[in-house]
């Protein structure tokens, strides 16, 4: 058993690489797959902010511009109208990145690191997500409240390594309920806890920590980020952050500058984190196929355990 969690151990190494050499073989069509839940997501909330913001600014000039405006009901009607499209952009587009999180997981299920598919068939992938939806919503609303409940939120950690094959093993086992799927991935952790340990901060430092910042650094240094900032600053101003203030303390909130460049690298942080969806998907699928086949491995020489047996009392 020591020998075989070793040999599981290396092999979970190697497969770190072998799925960031998946993950640039089909990252031109991940993008594209990714480009709308992602930048709809922003975009959408930029031009909902864009709208609130001038509303606010120019509440009066709407008012003088049409007499149909002077009633309060009748401006916000108005303003409801025009921000229910991008609304609607914004549910899409979140809606679309739940099913990626739970769809990527049978593409690196299916296809060979070796050999490229030209057309991946995303639309059948989600598919599959969609016909189990509602046992994937409760299997994310139960890890969810697990790791933000306030008596579990200090071992949080500790939850998420033991439920973090949930998703491959309800993705990629159609029987599987949200229970039983945190039962086996539970079970698989548990066997293998020091090569998932090795995956999860791998991928933690690499996709949500590394490349962010490195990001962040390159379009610093090339001024990207001072254009946004300028941008942002505006919507910023609009929620008089000033006057949040404790007597005697003065202002507990940063100004405007600080916060709209924290509002940029959040952006260019979630644009990254997003992107790399695939990577990390990717890792766990394989992981989750890599302990899989030792389960089967180990029910297989119990099978023929089991037979032999058997055979030997027929005799």
């Amino acid at each position: 058993m020591a020998r075989q969690k070793n040999n599981n151990f290396i092999e979970v190494f190697k497969l770190f690489f072998t799925s960031i050499k998946t993950y640039f073989l089909y990252l031109d069509q991940c993008a594209k797959y990714l480009a709308f839940p992602i930048f709809g997501q922003l975009i959408s909330l930029f031009i909902l902010f864009a709208i609130t913001y001038y509303f606010n600014t120019n509440i009066e000039n709407i008012r003088n511009f049409n007499p149909f405006f002077q009633s309060d009901t009748n401006l916000l009607t108005a303003f409801f109208i025009i921000l229910t499209p991008f609304l609607i952009v914004l549910i899409c587009s979140i809606y679309k990145y739940i099913i990626a999180f739970e769809s990527l997981n049978i593409l690196f299920y299916t296809v060979s690191p070796n050999k490229k598919v030209k057309n991946i068939d995303f639309k059948a992938n989600d598919k599959c997500i969609e016909r189990r939806l509602f046992g994937y919503i409760v299997l994310m609303f139960i890890i969810t409240i697990l790791l933000i409940t306030p008596p579990l939120i200090f071992i949080s950690p500790i939850i998420w390594l033991f439920f973090c094959l949930a998703f491959q093993v309800y993705a990629l086992e159609n029987n599987s309920s949200p229970f039983s799927a945190l039962s086996r991935s539970s079970s698989m952790v548990k066997s293998n806890i020091l090569p998932v340990i090795l995956m999860l901060v791998g991928c933690t430092l690499i996709t949500y920590i590394f490349l962010p910042n490195l990001f962040i650094w390159a379009l610093d240094k090339i001024s990207v980020t001072h254009f946004f900032i300028n941008i942002s600053i505006p919507f910023i101003d609009i929620l008089h952050l000033e006057n949040y203030s404790i007597q005697g303390i003065g202002n507990i909130l940063p100004d405007s500058v600080t916060l709209a460049k924290c509002l940029v690298e959040s952006c260019v942080s979630f644009i990254i984190i997003g992107f790399t969806l695939p990577f990390r998907c990717c890792c766990f699928t394989q992981m989750y196929k890599l302990f899989d086949s030792e389960k089967i491995k180990e029910f297989s020489k119990e099978s023929d355990e089991i037979i032999k047996r058997a055979a030997g009392k027929k005799r």
